[in-house]
């Protein structure tokens, strides 16, 4: 079981690094390419939310049906094609493309790899497995900024690449991650067979099944649901916006602002991942949901008071203490799904939260930027600030929380 958790976090790592690796840079490496506007930096983080939203439901209905492995080295496939295409793009149009079709790939790892861990782990172990899974599948986005940065610098510096070059150079090395990625999972994977997880065509349709939860977990459900967008939203548009804050409120270069976010990003990146580790071994002792209620609502108030710091430094340990807090959400916050998530529709339920996910991160950079650009600066920090906090109070209203021997079979 754990060869195969470990393979399945890589898988999920490189998944993570693909969206993390361009952080501390999009901005500028989309204006080189064209872009006027933030706009415009926000539609390309969204293009990659987007795709990835409207079909981690899809795809993880599909492998209930037809096996979560195989839509995972497709999955791997595609991205190790797309990441090189990222290195060759001549216009941030053509990126847009690529970017879209980035969130395509990622929707056909990401749900089928999290609720394989499902499969894969009894429920009083859920809580560690997923705070490993966690860890080191977010750890893509973690040290994404400073490998892309690391990369960028080392081809700017000492390979005198020009400016617009070094900005492709961390997509080939993604690429390369990828491709061993692929050969990880198809050589050490093992799966449950195709036959134990089938399920009607009726749970191949866009519906929630609720149908397979017990009843009195419904309201649990979809209060979890739009704490999940609430993440969704937070999580995706802070780091391109506050990348884009940091330039114009301090008065920073490109060479400046991606120096110094990257240090920031990976940092905070880094402390969300042993936060993880420490929080999965919680989460499978204590109660998941005042878990989720508490740490989540101190990571929101950082999030509103974020935009007050006078320095890169206040900056950096404002993030830091955010990230440490989601840390702490997130093993509870996915345990506690799969505790309620029958097995035979786990993949279809997995997706759709990832589905409310991502509608949340797609819209995170877009109305974040419009904010920005048309309300104030700070505006943004306070109205994720106040989503996340109305989602926390909704979940400890109805949200109730199953027994240990109430959770869903391994």
């Amino acid at each position: 079981m754990i060869a195969s958790v470990l393979a399945l976090s890589i898988s999920a790592a490189v998944v993570m690094l693909g969206f993390g690796i361009i952080v501390p840079f999009l901005p500028y490496y989309a204006q080189m390419l064209g872009t006027t506007s933030g706009l415009e930096v926000g539609l390309l983080t969204s293009a990659f939310l987007l795709t990835r939203t409207f079909l981690a439901a899809p795809a993880g209905a599909l492998s209930d049906r037809l096996g979560r492995k195989r839509l995972i080295l497709a999955g791997l496939l595609i991205y190790t094609v797309v990441s090189v295409l990222f290195g060759t793009a001549q216009s941030w149009q053509e990126l847009l493309v690529y970017r879209a079709i980035q969130g395509v790939a990622s929707a056909m790892v990401w749900p089928p790899a999290t609720a394989l861990i499902g499969d894969l782990t009894p429920p009083g172990r859920r809580g560690n497995a997923i705070g490993i899974y966690n860890a080191i599948s977010m750890s893509g986005w973690a040290i994404g900024p400073g490998i892309g940065g690391s990369i960028k610098w080392y081809a700017e510096n000492v390979l005198h690449m020009g400016l617009l070059d070094s900005y492709r150079a961390p997509f080939y090395a993604c690429a390369i991650a990828s491709a061993a990625a692929l050969l990880l999972v198809a050589f050490t994977v093992k799966s449950p067979q195709v036959s134990a997880m089938s399920v009607s065509k009726k749970h191949l349709q866009m519906h929630l099944p609720f149908r397979e939860i017990d009843e009195k977990y419904r309201k649990t459900i979809i209060a979890m649901l739009f704490v999940g967008l609430s993440y969704g939203f937070a999580t995706a548009f802070i780091e391109p916006l506050l990348a884009y804050f940091v330039q114009h409120e301090y008065a920073l270069s490109y060479s400046e602002a991606t120096d110094s976010m990257s240090v920031i990003f990976t940092v905070a990146g880094v402390i969300m991942l042993f936060a993880q580790l420490y929080a999965g071994r919680l989460a499978d002792r204590f109660s998941k949901r005042r878990m989720i209620a508490i740490f989540t609502s101190l990571a929101q108030l950082f999030t509103i008071v974020m935009p007050i710091s006078k320095n890169l430094t206040e900056i950096g340990v404002m993030m830091s203490i955010r990230s440490a807090l989601y840390g702490m959400t997130s093993p509870a916050y996915t345990a506690l799904q799969q505790d309620l998530f029958p097995r035979k529709v786990r993949g279809a339920l997995t997706g759709i939260f990832e589905t409310f996910f991502g509608i949340g991160s797609f819209l995170g950079p877009i109305i974040g930027f419009i904010v920005y650009d048309n309300v104030s600066h700070s505006m943004p920090f306070l109205l994720s600030g106040i989503l996340g906090l109305l989602t926390i109070i909704a979940l400890v209203i109805v949200a109730k929380e199953p027994k240990p021997e109430e959770s869903s079979q391994f």
